[in-house]
């Protein structure tokens, strides 16, 4: 599962825990700064500072902050130089530096070269710098193809401006651009994965975000992901709302920054995190930060527009940060891909997203080779999509190709999920005779794993049980068949949903050839000893 960590540079990136693509990480600066991810990082304007970044760290404890080198070559080239990007902001954290190509998604072009800004990104000492590229944005095929030529020449130009200054001060980051079109992205991610940059960077995803159209967000992530493998980080500009923090996360995205927070408070926007109201439409703060805390609605839109959107900005900060923790600790309980299936539910296009993902075979299987196989909290499954989750998918398959498949089986004992039997009852059952449970959404389940993870720690709904019955007693019939299965012992179900199940279950083996007796109550056997024949022994 960890193999990809094997090449990872520890004094540059650490992975600490995974589930799913998601991964806790501590990032390491040049000079020994640390953060850790997944990492948001606020864009703050290097001249007119509405929220500082101090203040970030210091209420929020954000770790990094990433700002504009374009506007600090414009307008603040000499102060920059003299003073550092540190003593520009005022904040000793990390602090990345974008190059302005977003500037060339909105203007059409900046007047700067690659060499220029690859200077004062090194002069100005970044933690994390941005070659000049290209933004592809939402364009044809053609005009995309150009945005990806251009993005690789600036990067080879970036590179040769490296090597002449010798040591780096700074961590480089290769843009990958391409837009909406895969196979560009591809391409893209191919060529820069050679080139030796220090971490990855999505671009252009902003145009869709705002759009809504996460299904293709998805896929753009996806599509590099395994491309530029896992030993480093991946950072997605302009990430832009919270609601899409868990599924970029779970995609295998580390670092994301976005100015949301403050554009969307001078619209008079609250963000929450399953998306956003309007100032005029809402009765009540449904929130505990300190602004929501210490105000009222109704203050709140009595306010100068100055103040407030000050008040809104520090608020939709603090969700912003409130959902990265939420995030963090999915994740180290396992549990992101339930935070997924909550999330899902905000936006009828993120559910779609969603379920884009769970259709994607090869990303699910990626998926289930970085989760641990066990976690500290048990899982919870609510439908079909659910049984998809890498997690209880590798249950089931390990399930079926290590303990059941291959197996023979004579004589078996099928006994309820729902009955409950000790060790020492268990220890007193025939030993002639497999002991199975049915019932679970895993199928078959051996008396042996029955109190091992995840069979024993997984929550679900009857309901599940009901709409997969005939798929799971298809399941279990071809599998005792293949066993040689000649006779099964069908203990009775005593809840209502499993009794049609148990009657279901007992027409199919008798369809398959398998003799079936029904046992009232497995008590009755505990202890006894020779040859099954009906309730008895």
């Amino acid at each position: 599962m960890l193999d990809a960590v094997n090449s990872i540079r520890l004094d540059l990136f650490e992975v600490l825990a995974e589930d799913l693509l998601a991964r806790i990480g501590r990032l390491r600066t040049r000079d020994g700064k640390t953060a850790e991810t997944p990492l948001f990082l606020p864009v703050i304007n290097p001249v007119s500072q509405e929220i500082t970044a101090a203040w970030i760290k210091e209420n929020l404890g954000g770790e990094a902050v990433i700002t504009n080198a374009y506007i600090i070559y414009k307008r603040l080239r000499a102060e920059a130089l003299e003073k550092g990007v540190h003593g520009i902001l005022g904040f000793d954290g990390i602090i990345m530096t974008d190059s302005g190509g977003y500037q060339v998604l909105e203007y059409g072009d900046v007047d700067v070269t690659p060499e220029e800004i690859a200077n004062l990104q090194e002069d100005m000492e970044s933690d994390i710098a941005v070659p000049l590229d290209i933004p592809t944005g939402i364009s044809g095929k053609k005009e995309a193809e150009k945005t990806v030529e251009k993005t690789l020449v600036n990067l080879r130009k970036t590179l040769e401006v490296l090597e002449k200054r010798g040591k780096r001060k700074s961590l480089w980051t290769a843009p990958i651009q391409g837009g909406v079109h895969l196979d560009l992205l591809r391409r893209c991610a191919s060529e820069e994965r050679e080139m030796g940059f220090d971490l990855f960077a999505l671009g252009s995803p902003t145009p869709l975000m705002e759009g809504y159209r996460f299904d293709k967000l998805f896929k753009m992530i996806s599509a590099v992901r395994p491309i530029i493998g896992f030993g480093k980080p991946l950072h997605l500009f302009g990430a832009g709302h919270p609601m899409i923090f868990p599924f970029i996360v779970a995609l295998g995205v580390d670092m994301f920054d976005s100015a949301s927070y403050y554009l969307y408070a001078k619209d008079d926007r609250y963000m929450t995190e399953t998306g956003t109201i309007r100032v005029d439409k809402l009765d009540y703060l449904p929130c505990d930060c300190p602004v929501c805390s210490k105000t009222t609605a109704k203050e709140l839109k009595e306010m100068s527009k100055e103040e407030r959107t000050r008040m809104l900005a520090i608020h939709n900060l603090h969700v912003c940060y409130r959902e990265i923790r939420r995030v963090k600790q999915a994740i180290k309980d396992g549990r992101l891909m339930d935070l997924l299936e909550l999330r899902a539910r905000a936006h009828p296009n993120l559910y779609q997203g969603f379920i884009e993902i769970m259709k994607n075979r090869n990303l699910l299987e990626l998926m289930e080779k970085h989760t641990p196989i066990s976690s500290r909290r048990g899982m919870n499954l609510y439908d079909e999509i659910s049984m998809k989750r890498p997690k209880a998918a590798s249950a089931r398959k390990r399930l079926i190709q290590n303990v059941l498949s291959g197996r023979k089986i004579q004589k078996v004992l099928l006994i309820p999920e729902t009955l409950k039997i000790s060790f020492e009852k268990a220890a007193r059952l025939p030993e002639q005779v497999d002991v199975l449970y049915y019932g679970s959404p895993f199928g078959l389940v051996p008396l042996s794993l029955r109190y091992s993870y995840p069979f024993s720690q997984t929550n679900y709904p009857r309901a599940l049980i009901e709409r997969k019955t005939e798929e799971l007693i298809e399941e279990i019939s071809e599998i005792l068949k293949r066993a040689g299965c000649k006779v099964a012992y069908l203990v009775k179900a005593r809840s209502s949903y499993l009794k049609v199940f148990e009657e279901k279950l007992a027409s199919k083996l008798k369809e398959k050839e398998i003799k079936v007796e029904e046992i009232i109550d497995v008590r009755e056997m505990i202890g006894k000893t020779g040859s099954l024949n009906g309730s008895t022994l």
